[in-house]
């Protein structure tokens, strides 16, 4: 019986010797494990690989593609996809350019096409294509939200930037010469700030979209400013609207926008109200619109209800949105109103009226009245000020897994052995002793 005893026990203190010298092994195999969060890596154009889509076919989430100055040219047949989250920068956008192969720019397609989260695209000359950024995803490609268009000069497309999908930062950028600049549609969350848009036919085009905050732009010479249909909300604040056809319009259908503490200055029309269809199911005319606390400086006409109907039937009823003119004790500075205050509280003793239908009840007598006044431009001149470009963006290391001590791995491995040694001899020299 106590032989029987004693083996099962030298079978246990065998076992957990070798147990340990196991955990021993296994511990210095982890030590050497490959990191699975590697740090982000930079490539480059032309250095690494000849093509912006052929370095971008080599990289991983994360990685940034720097492309060197330089014309890169891209016919109908080409676009520039990027399917994972990355950031696409130009050295500089004045000479990086991206430029489609024919100079009619409808003979082109897209040039770059956005279908990944959290993507930027910064630093260069986009220019001769039906549209110079795209952010749509089709099939399998994941949601394009989070996305940048950040620094770059946008010039001689038939649409600048088409955002399609939504959670968008459109920042920094020359849009100019497009037929459109910038033209959202069935989207949301998309910020339009201190871009420079000049010289378009549309400047921004927003429709069937909701929550588009449209800020701090220079918007001039353009055929018209901001179109604003259908849906809603928008916010248009801060902005320069200047020298424009129309500096904005409210078209079918436009519901929830605030427009708000913009100068609205030497325009041929400052705010167009459109006639469209208003009868059976076509469409119904706006509601909720609010316009305050902005100047309107010497616009040929300062408000106008158009009479195009599109080519629609005369007898077909025109429906033109709501629009209120003053936020109930604020509303605007109007260069041609000629009202009293007699108890100079700086608004006028009368209401401004625009038509039978709108009219500011609260309308301030001088243009510092206004929330946060914008700079006026010179009677004589139109500004075009560079807009304040947003730092280059870098990228953050993903953090890599801290290393395990190797001090503590082979102080561990050594106690195991020594541990595991001793048992060993342990279990022969009683095994000697107890034999007959």
């Amino acid at each position: 019986m106590t032989n029987f005893i004693d083996n099962e026990m030298r079978k246990i203190i065998f076992s957990a010797g070798i147990i340990i010298l196991l955990i021993g092994v296994a511990s210095v195999c982890a030590s050497t494990r490959v990191p699975v969060n590697a740090a982000p890596r930079t490539i480059f154009v032309p250095e690494d690989y000849s093509t912006i889509q052929e370095a971008i076919a080599f990289t991983s989430d994360g990685d940034m593609v720097s492309v060197k100055n330089g014309v890169y040219l891209f016919d109908e047949n080409n676009t520039i996809v990027i399917s994972k989250t990355l950031t696409l920068i130009g050295e500089d956008p004045k000479n990086t350019v991206i430029l489609g192969a024919s100079p009619n720019r409808y003979e082109n397609g897209i040039a770059i096409r956005l279908a990944a989260p959290n993507s930027t695209i910064s630093g260069f000359t986009i220019a001769n294509f039906g549209v110079a950024v795209s952010i749509a995803n089709y099939y399998a490609e994941p949601y394009p939200s989070g996305c940048k268009i950040v620094n770059n000069n946008i010039l001689n497309n038939s649409e600048g930037i088409r955002p399609q999908r939504n959670d968008l930062f459109i920042s920094g950028n020359n849009i100019t010469n497009n037929n459109s600049g910038i033209t959202g549609y069935n989207t949301e969350n998309i910020i339009i700030n201190r871009n420079n848009i000049t010289e378009n036919g549309y400047g921004t085009y927003i429709g069937i979209c909701k929550n588009i905050p449209i800020s701090e732009n220079q918007i001039s010479n353009n055929t018209g400013g901001i179109n604003l249909y259908y849906h809603g909300p928008h916010f248009v604040c801060c902005n320069n609207v200047t020298n424009n056809g129309w500096g904005i319009r409210f078209a079918e259908a436009c519901s929830n926008a605030t427009v708000y503490d913009n100068n609205i200055t030497q325009n041929g029309i400052g705010v167009a109200l459109l006639n469209f269809p208003n009868a059976g199911d076509i469409v119904v005319s706006g509601v909720g619109n609010i316009v305050y606390g902005n100047l309107f400086i010497n616009n040929a006409k300062q408000v106008t209800q158009q009479e195009s109907n599109y080519n629609y039937p005369s007898t077909t009823r025109m429906g033109t949105d709501i629009v209120l003119w003053d936020n109930g004790t604020i509303g605007n500075y109007w260069t041609d109103y000629s009202g009293l205050d007699d108890n100079d509280d700086g608004i006028g003793d009368a209401s401004y009226i625009i038509n039978e239908d709108n009219k500011d009840n609260y309308p301030f007598m001088t243009p510092e009245m206004s929330l946060s006044p914008t700079p006026q431009p010179s009677p004589s001149s139109s500004p075009k000020p560079t807009p304040t470009l947003d730092p280059t963006p870098t990228m953050e290391p993903v953090a890599e897994p801290a290393p395990f001590s190797t001090t503590l791995i082979i102080s561990f491995v050594f106690v195991a052995a020594v541990v595991g040694l001793g048992l060993l001899v342990y279990l022969k020299k009683h095994g000697r002793n107890r034999n007959p």
